[in-house]
């Protein structure tokens, strides 16, 4: 089969479509991978057809769009900006897309953009198979929003989630009818989500049953939970998934396993706010911290009095621009980071425990999920300080929490049986629509 897989977003929302389609390669289909821009040379060293397309995902992501209205306390401003955020390029990408998928047998989609994917597959007449990197569905055991932490029940949380796709829709409705206009579709009336639930085709869960085990019970084989779609060595090695300096293994083994902290592509919501909460919250723990596309920690962007206390801190605080997750976080005490999917999944499967530090989106959910199991603790970006982080590291690392964390590792489901298991349910789906 010539499969086309389309994942827009940061690294982490692209990283899953790379295993996966790594994955049907080696089971003989054809595939092409449609990405940002900014991570064609990425993908591309990974062995798969890259190609660009959409826009470019490290300038969106630096945008006041999605550093400061897309996470707005006015649910309004928050929606358009969302429902913005959803459009943003959405010409391009369609039009990327459209000559990237012709003659092609399926696409293949990940949560970002799957407005656009959708479209384009209509327009083409083939199925479009969506993965999910966290749950997206309406569901009764996982609420996207959760007011003050709280559990709102099954009925409750069931009827959240349409309440939220009913909102987004009626931000979004007029600019997405214009774009499904530029390819020939007639009007939509309704969200998109239950436009793509309509299709009948599954949808693969690209997360562990072990972490939402009521989703899968309730979902079963329309929605297969398959585990965290994780890079298998070889392919990390082909792709120089490495850290961007020679001596970390030397510092790592210099001391006491360090705290690790990083949120990947993500901006700060105040960078001169986090540098201080790391560097004053960190006190008697030995601190790696991965500064990401944001480089929050780069001394010159450091007011004075933080940069005084970071050369004070000397050795004890370590700064690099990128780690191998796989290889670093099962040599650290705790995992710090924002909470995006590909980030938990690397700290639960590191066996560490983990502190989210989320900003908005998915990454309130994974802070409840981690804090259900017992495996960590969460909060939001925009609160921390040197207490805040500080407390949160002290609730996380004692005795009971780290036993937890160990134990939920040796559950989750191996990345090669995740990776096989997804490919499987493509071809299935595939092959029964044809």
């Amino acid at each position: 089969m010539r499969l086309v897989l389309a994942f827009h977003g940061s690294r982490g929302d692209v990283q899953p479509g790379i295993v996966l389609g790594r994955a049907l390669v080696d089971r003989g289909h054809s595939v092409v991978l449609a990405v940002p821009p900014n991570l064609v040379d990425f993908a591309a060293r990974s062995g798969l057809d890259a190609h660009a397309c959409g826009p470019d995902t490290g300038e969106l992501l630096a945008s006041d769009l999605v550093v400061s209205r897309s996470k707005s306390r006015n649910p309004v401003r928050r929606g358009r900006a969302i429902a913005e955020l959803a459009l943003q390029g959405g010409l391009a990408a369609q039009s990327d897309l459209v000559d990237l998928a012709t003659g092609a047998d399926a696409i293949v989609g990940g949560s970002v953009g799957q407005e656009r994917v959708l479209n384009v597959a209509e327009s083409l007449g083939v199925p479009y198979l969506p993965v999910h990197l966290c749950p997206m569905r309406a569901n009764r055991s996982v609420a996207l929003v959760a007011p003050g932490g709280r559990h709102l029940g099954p009925r409750s949380t069931r009827a959240s989630w349409w309440a939220i796709e009913q909102a987004l829709w009626w931000a979004g409705r007029r600019g997405e009818n214009r774009l499904r206009a530029e390819l020939g579709l007639p009007t939509a009336h309704g969200p998109t989500a239950r436009r793509i639930v309509g299709q009948g085709v599954p949808e693969v869960q690209a997360y562990d049953p072990a972490v939402f085990a009521d989703l899968g019970r309730e979902w079963g084989s329309r929605r297969p939970l398959v585990g965290f779609l994780d890079l298998d060595p070889a392919t990390r090695a082909m792709i120089g998934d490495a850290h961007d300096t020679d001596d970390l293994d030397d510092w790592l083994d210099a001391g006491p396993a360090p705290v690790y902290i990083g949120f990947g592509s993500m901006s700060a919501i105040d960078p001169h706010r986090l540098a201080a909460a790391v560097v004053d919250g960190t006190a008697g723990h030995r601190v790696l911290v991965a500064t990401g596309w944001s480089d929050f920690l780069r001394p010159q962007s450091l007011d004075p009095d933080v940069r005084q206390r970071l050369v004070d801190a000397g050795d004890r605080i370590r700064a690099v621009r990128t780690v191998d997750h796989s290889t670093v976080l099962p040599r650290c005490g705790v995992a710090v980071h924002h909470g995006g999917a590909g980030s938990t999944a690397a700290s639960l499967r590191s066996g560490v425990p983990t502190v989210i530090c989320w900003l908005g989106a998915d990454q309130p959910l994974w802070g409840r999920a981690v804090t259900g199991l017992g495996v960590g603790t969460a909060f939001a970006q925009a609160t921390i300080s040197a207490d805040t982080l500080g407390d949160a590291i002290a609730r996380v690392d004692t005795a009971p929490t780290r036993e937890a964390a160990a134990t939920l590792r040796g559950h989750l489901i191996p990345a090669a049986t995740a990776a096989d298991r997804a490919a499987a349910v493509v071809e299935s789906a595939i092959t029964q629509h044809q």
